[in-house]
């Protein structure tokens, strides 16, 4: 599959592939949407290595926009990790992904994604949409009494 398929799965709005999948009458029409919507091949390490040569950043700079340690956050590009959903927030304000690119980020990395309805999760999305650091997301978390990303 070529980076430019896997980019347009990727950014496929959901209720376009909703619609797709309520169409689905049998097994097959289900085989066929899965094998022409879904990418269940490409890995979390494969997926930031893509969004970071689309986004032109260097590991090294993901890693410390992300507040991360140094060395856990090679450990994680490497796919040697297995990333919680904190950590996988900050990786992806880190490398400066959009609200869908981070939603699948958290999708690929089996964690919950970003809910619109949870408070602390609004503030995030908020962040993201503004394009805030992680020391500004942080702060703006702190100022509102929630946690920060850790």
């Amino acid at each position: 599959m070529e980076k430019s398929d896997i980019k347009n799965l990727s950014e496929k709005p959901t209720d376009d592939l909703l619609k797709i999948l309520k169409s689905a009458n049998n097994e097959n029409d289900l085989k066929s949407y899965i094998s022409s919507n879904l990418d269940e091949s490409l890995s979390l390490d494969e997926y930031l290595e893509n969004k970071l040569a689309e986004k032109g950043i260097s590991k090294s700079q993901a890693i410390k926009n992300s507040n991360l340690d140094r060395t856990y956050g090679y450990e994680i590009f490497k796919g040697q990790k297995i990333i919680g959903r904190e950590k996988l927030i900050a990786i992806c304000i880190g490398i400066g992904l959009n609200l869908t690119e981070t939603q699948r980020v958290l999708t690929i990395g089996k964690q919950k994604i970003l809910y619109a309805k949870d408070a602390r999760d609004s503030i995030i999305i908020f962040s993201i949409n503004n394009n805030y650091s992680i020391m500004e997301t942080n702060e703006l978390l702190f100022e509102e009494n929630f946690e920060p990303i850790k």
